[in-house]
């Protein structure tokens, strides 16, 4: 039997921010489509291991979803 080729996984630390290479100063509550990518299905927000955020963007990440538990935009958890 032939052998599949391995196919090479990307180190997730090698991402980029997508937060710092837009520049973005503030993430708001009230803007769901930039919070979704990073909430899995249960409503839980993703590590920066898998995501790729930086430290500074993931506490403003976690601040912005917090509000929007409370102002009732997201569900606390499944």
């Amino acid at each position: 039997m032939a052998q599949q080729p391995k196919q090479q996984r990307i180190d997730p630390r090698a991402r980029k921010c997508p937060f710092c290479l837009k520049a973005v100063p503030y993430i708001d509550y009230k803007d769901y489509p930039t919070v979704k990518p990073f909430i899995d299905y249960f409503g839980n927000i993703r590590q920066r291991y898998y995501t790729g955020v930086c430290l500074r963007h993931q506490k403003m990440l976690k601040t912005a979803v917090e509000r929007a538990r409370f102002m009732g935009m997201l569900a606390y958890r499944k």
